[in-house]
């Protein structure tokens, strides 16, 4: 998984939406979702598997994918802490969500790496040792379309039939060059063919796909054509970000070699709206962009450095344009 900040942003400048600065609704968000879910405001709590990754531990690659720098997708601790590790991440994490947001519910979210890549034992281990919590509602789980073996998506299953289980799939996207350019190591074809096992297999399983807009490889008409195979193959959410050029990766190296350009706020807006216009009313919209975790450490675009700004400026273009989710399927 990619190192972006999933709050809000720590930037100085940053400033949250004001009384003043109300937008009609151009999407449905997951707060939404997540209230009509659960009742009440509900934050996840991030916890740190122990897990690695195929593109780093040598069965595709060792330097992680091309856009990923190993700071931000570290796990801290090893094997060695197992379950009990997850509950004491949990403990001393909750209180600062708690105060910071005023949460009523908490999920448990396994962002860093690729949070299946274990054995079936291991990760029963995990996931039930974070559902044992009280005060944890569900499961947020990060991972590779690749790295979804059957026995792994019955686990899922099992645990979906008793409590929230959320998989946050890193497709990034559906167009194969773009995936070669940002060494993802798996096609396409795997993400589709994951989704529509996924679909049958796990159908209690919340999938939430992970899209990428930006890449010099993406095509016209790319962010349209996702929200469509979204909308046809089972999901519950989409989670949206721009590529980020950032210290310590691929890409933060090939930039300095050969400049490639990185979308404007306006551009990447633009792909944005496409692709929300054209997405599923039912399908909810976990984030619009992302936000750089160490912003000194963010080449390009700069605009990444900031939560707010951006934030708003992006939700002011959507409202001027008349954006609303779905429309371009309800014209058609």
């Amino acid at each position: 998984m990619s190192p972006l900040m999933e709050t809000v942003g720590n930037s100085p400048q940053a400033t949250k939406p004001s009384a003043k600065n109300q937008w009609t609704e151009t999407h449905y968000p997951y707060s939404r979702y997540l209230e009509e879910t659960f009742g009440g405001k509900t934050y996840k709590i991030v916890v740190a598997s122990g897990l690695t990754c195929p593109t780093r531990d040598g069965t595709i690659a060792k330097a992680g994918c091309a856009f990923c720098d190993i700071r931000g997708s570290s796990s801290y601790f090893g094997k060695q802490g197992r379950g009990a590790s997850v509950k004491e991440q949990i403990r001393s994490r909750m209180p600062g969500v708690e105060k910071r947001f005023g949460a009523k519910g908490y999920l448990a979210y396994f962002q860093s790496y690729t949070n299946t890549y274990s054995d079936v034992n291991y990760l029963r281990e995990i996931y039930e040792a974070a559902l044992s919590e009280p005060e944890i509602s569900g499961l947020c789980i990060g991972t590779r379309p690749d790295c979804l073996p059957d026995p792994v998506i019955d686990l899922l299953e099992e645990l979906a039939t008793t409590h929230y289980v959320s998989l946050e799939l890193g497709v990034q996207s559906f167009e194969d060059e773009s995936l070669l350019w940002l060494e993802r190591g798996h096609d396409s074809k795997c993400s589709i063919d994951m989704l529509a096992k996924l679909r049958v297999r796990a159908p209690t399983v919340h999938t939430c796909v992970h899209l990428m807009f930006g890449q010099p490889t993406d095509t016209e008409g790319g962010p349209a054509e996702a929200a469509r195979i979204l909308n046809g193959i089972g999901v519950r959410g989409a989670k949206l970000h721009q590529l980020m050029v950032l210290e310590h990766t691929k890409l933060a190296d090939l930039y300095r070699r050969e400049p490639f350009k990185t979308l404007t706020l306006e551009e990447y807006t633009d792909q944005v709206i496409e692709f929300v216009e054209n997405l599923s009313p039912s399908i909810y919209i976990e984030r619009l962009s992302a936000t750089a975790s160490h912003p000194d450490e963010c080449l390009a675009p700069k605009w990444s450095c900031n939560r707010w700004d951006p934030h708003n400026k992006m939700r002011d273009i959507m409202t001027a344009r008349g954006c609303v989710q779905g429309k371009r399927l309800i014209l058609t």
